[in-house]
């Protein structure tokens, strides 16, 4: 689409700098917002997980940002600690030698050290609305000269209920400030917000019928809750992954899982949303530097995720929410890579992989565990209506004990209908007038009147008197078929 990040006129420092950290190609969220940012317009941008959202908004944004200028210029609000540090680091990365100044303002970090560096000089400040709120009332640092506002994963905010103190934070900004929302879906909440803090800004939404990333091959392996350990065990021999995310739906679950691995030896730790600040960050950093192999966590920490080189996801417990699943599936195929996302399941729980697959609009790969292609079952629901079709012709057509008499009343009907197919031939070569297919509608009048005369026949016929016999033995589900017969008539 375009000339590279040279065609969307970001400048030649920054492409350079890009191409040090290996990107030369944007992406196509990317591709659409850059451009809308560098003219100055509010942005809602919707784009899956893991498709460059963070570079979308922070290339245009590095540019904007005067060095020269000793103030906050610029504020970004995210849901988590993780999401609000990776999002300082990438950050970074633009730097080079312009002398910006980025600071990562989160909870889990002394409160003392925060405030001493908030009096340098500081023009972006990523944060979590908490402790941005803490700084702010103790008068440790100002909104006052904001001109940028980028919130990342509102939906996430949304759904932790963060949205109040981020509204008291916006409600500090100018209100000629630019506006960027980024979001991995696009709820009705989402636009809501949207209206209420933009102006006349542009909605961009990346493939909104399809929620997941073309490069992850989505597989699902049907097993027992007795056997899913044993399956899990199985995918970590077969894969012998560079780095995997295991997903639970508690903490509980995880912590219990991690434990049994780790009493079979494999390389492995928990991640979940109630661990402390310096245990997450030495497991997330021996995770990164690929010191653990496997990574237990629970869907709390499906969120802020961006570890490069995750090659495998296993959804150990299947999600029942879409957005979930999308999230978790995400952590993998990164910045336009590959990935493999199992996903296990027991019977009991088919329900939820139908539902992902009918809003994500996707069919998984059924496979066993050797990784073999196992054909899917026919849809039950399509032969119940067959059949269901088959019962209610019969019961159209007349009753199971006149078969006999009925089946003599098929050429009166069958003459019929080829009365019928003659009139709409004759009818088709008529141009002059409609006379040439007369003889055809009587020819299918006459036929229609064998059939009626034929079918009286079969009611005082043998057939009918014989079904009235049986029906006087025959009794199914309290009521014989000779009381049916009579209310069928």
């Amino acid at each position: 689409m375009t000339n590279g990040f040279a065609g969307l006129k970001v400048c030649a420092r920054t492409v350079d700098l890009l191409k040090k950290v290996g990107i030369t190609k944007p992406m196509p969220v990317q591709e659409q917002v850059i451009p809308a940012i560098f003219a100055g317009k509010d942005v809602i941008a919707r784009a899956q997980t893991g498709t460059g959202k963070t570079l979308a908004f922070l290339v245009p944004l590095m540019e904007k940002i005067n060095p020269e200028k000793k103030y906050v210029q610029a504020l970004i609000i995210a849901p988590t600690r993780e999401l609000a540090m990776q999002i300082s680091m990438e950050a970074k990365k633009l730097v080079g030698e312009t002398g910006i100044k980025i600071l990562p303002v989160c909870g889990g970090r002394d409160l003392e050290q925060q405030k001493h560096k908030m009096q340098n000089i500081t023009h972006i400040m990523v944060g979590t609305p908490g402790r941005l709120l803490d700084h702010i009332r103790r008068g440790n640092t100002s909104l006052g000269g904001i001109n940028y506002l980028v919130l990342d994963e509102v939906d996430e905010m949304l759904e932790q209920g963060f949205i109040d103190e981020a509204a008291e934070l916006i409600g500090m900004t100018s209100k000629e400030r630019q506006t960027v929302l980024c979001s991995a879906t696009l709820s009705e909440e989402v636009r809501k917000l949207g209206k209420k803090i933009t102006r006349n800004c542009s909605v961009i939404d990346i493939n909104p019928e399809q929620a997941t990333v073309a490069g992850i091959e989505q597989i699902c392996i049907k097993t027992t809750e007795e056997y899913k350990q044993k399956a899990l065990e199985t995918l970590i021999q077969r894969y012998n992954p560079y780095l995997m995310i295991v997903f639970c739906f508690s903490k509980e679950r995880a912590i219990a899982l991690e434990e049994s691995l780790a009493t079979k030896q494999y390389n492995v730790d928990v991640l979940h949303g109630e661990m402390s600040q310096a245990k997450r960050k030495t497991v997330m950093k021996a995770f990164r530097d690929a010191k653990l192999q496997i990574l237990v966590a629970s869907d709390l920490a499906a969120r802020g995720l961006d570890i490069e080189g995750v090659t495998h996801v296993v959804n150990y417990d299947i999600p029942h929410d879409v957005d979930w699943y999308v999230h978790r599936i995400g952590r993998t195929g990164r910045a336009g890579r590959e990935g493999i996302a199992v996903t296990l399941y027991t019977a009991d729980e088919i329900r939820w992989l139908k539902q992902i697959e009918e809003k994500l609009n996707v069919q998984m790969e059924r496979q066993n565990l050797a990784g073999e292609t196992v054909a899917r079952r026919v849809v039950r629901k399509a032969i119940v209506s067959a059949k269901s079709n088959k019962s209610s012709a019969v019961a159209k057509d007349g009753r199971k004990s006149t078969k006999p008499g009925l089946k003599s009343a098929k050429p009166g009907i069958k003459s019929a209908k080829t009365g019928l197919k003659t009139a709409k031939i004759d009818i088709k070569s008529t141009k002059p007038d409609m006379e040439s297919a007369k003889p055809g509608v009587k020819s299918a009048k006459l036929g229609m009147e064998s059939a009626k005369s034929v079918k009286k026949s079969t009611k005082p016929g043998k057939g009918w008197a014989k079904a009235k016999a049986t029906a006087k033995t025959k009794k199914v589900g309290g009521k014989n078929e000779r009381g049916k017969s009579r209310k069928s008539k």
